[in-house]
């Protein structure tokens, strides 16, 4: 009769084991402890209730009991454990691994615009001006992958590797980092409300393959970069001779935020707008020419104020009166209207020795409204100034109207 409980109660183990482990099936690896440790338990219960049995049996005279081992049981159980994380790893299906280590984001604007350029010629198109899908590796919580791929209607209808990167660092538990790869170095902020580049942006933005060491720790931030230019002073090897370096210092305090900066690059001319004139001026192994630029950007409440510098510090190329230099100065206002976020903004943004290629003066308005969540809708009106007929301009005026669809994800 004992036997028979004994039996009975190793097999009431098994089962129960085995109804309690599908509770488990579908958690996720960090709750396999708690399992193991309910397995330990039920263990542990086992061997109770086995030695309990025995004592009985050890009553019965002349009776010799089956025995089972605590070994056997555990190998029983390792199976089931076994088999269920073998069936939660094929439910989890790829997708749900490219959602645990991978950011994913995109954005796509469509533009529609009418205006007069400074020869008196009408144009109106509607275009696909930006998609932009963008990736960020997370699997280390100490190095990170960036993959931006974008495409620009009225270039080459090309998607282009619009920046690929790694970064080693976590600047929440060390203040140090490096960046290696495709990047924007950080030459100039470019920060707008606009819906049109400020012209800034125009005249130094500068996409490079470059190594970049910086930090960041208690609103401080900074970096050093090096890359290797399409620039070739004197011509003869093509060398790593571009650097820059950059510092600012962001504040918090309730409703106001500042973010203050300066950066340097040892050749303006690598930037990707004055890259290409200096091909088309043959200027490409002329001297390096220092560049440098300094931001202000504030939120007071609703108000927004912006104001960025960049200029070349002497004439690229000898002889020929060319020292870029653009300025914006904008503000804006946020406000709702029927509960929707809104945002109007005037800016004021000029150039300097960029005549046939950028406005001298340029005067901008736009309203933008979230009119979905993700979802933006915004209008700008752009007055441009040309330079004078002496300084090789058209002394000519030019207006254009640009509406915006963007969607953000």
């Amino acid at each position: 009769m004992q036997s028979k409980a004994r039996h009975w109660l190793l097999t009431a183990g098994l089962f129960a084991l085995g109804m309690a482990s599908p509770a488990f099936a579908g958690q996720v690896p960090d709750d396999v402890k708690s399992l193991k440790l309910l397995v330990q338990k039920l263990l542990e219960q086992n061997q109770q209730l086995a030695r309990r049995v025995s004592q009985l049996e050890k009553q019965q005279p002349g009776h010799n009991p089956p025995s089972v081992k605590d070994k056997d049981l555990e190998q029983q159980v390792t199976k089931i454990l076994r088999h269920k994380e073998e069936e939660r790893t094929r439910k989890e299906d790829f997708g749900h691994m490219i959602n645990r280590y991978v950011d994913f984001s995109g954005l796509i604007e469509v533009e529609g615009s009418a205006g007069q350029d400074f020869t008196g010629v009408n144009e109106s198109k509607f275009e696909l001006a930006t998609v932009e899908l963008g990736f960020v590796g997370k699997i280390s919580d100490w190095a990170r992958a960036h993959l931006t791929l974008l495409y620009e209607e009225g270039g080459d209808d090309k998607v282009l590797v619009d920046d690929a990167h790694i970064i080693v660092g976590n600047t929440d538990k060390f203040p140090l980092y490096l960046d290696a790869g495709r990047q924007y170095v950080p030459f100039g902020n470019f920060t707008t409300n606009m819906i049109s580049d400020p012209l800034t942006l125009e005249i130094a933005e500068t996409q490079e393959t470059a190594l970049q060491i910086g930090f960041k720790a208690n609103g401080a931030y900074g970096s050093v970069f090096a890359f290797n230019g399409d620039t070739n002073e004197g011509g003869g090897d093509s060398r790593i001779e571009q650097f820059g370096a950059n510092i600012g210092y962001t504040l918090k305090r309730d409703s106001l935020s500042l973010d203050i900066g300066m950066s340097y690059m040892n050749s303006i001319g690598d930037s990707d707008g004055l890259g290409d004139i200096l091909k088309e001026k043959n200027l490409l192994t002329a001297d390096y020419v220092d560049g440098i630029g300094a931001y202000a950007i504030a939120h007071v409440g609703p108000v927004s104020l912006i104001g960025e510098y960049i200029t070349a510090l002497d004439d690229i190329g000898d002889e020929t009166n060319f020292q870029p230099m653009a300025f914006n100065i904008e503000t804006g206002y946020a406000f709702r209207i029927r509960g929707l976020e809104s945002t109007v903004a005037i800016a004021w943004q000029g150039t300097d020795d960029m005549a046939g290629y950028l406005p001298e003066r340029r005067f901008l308005g736009s309203f933008a409204i979230g009119i979905f969540p993700g979802t933006t809708f915004a209008v700008e009106w752009a007055h441009d100034k040309d330079y004078d007929t002496a300084d090789g301009g058209t002394d000519e005026s030019a207006d254009t109207f640009t509406g915006q669809l963007a969607y953000e994800f």
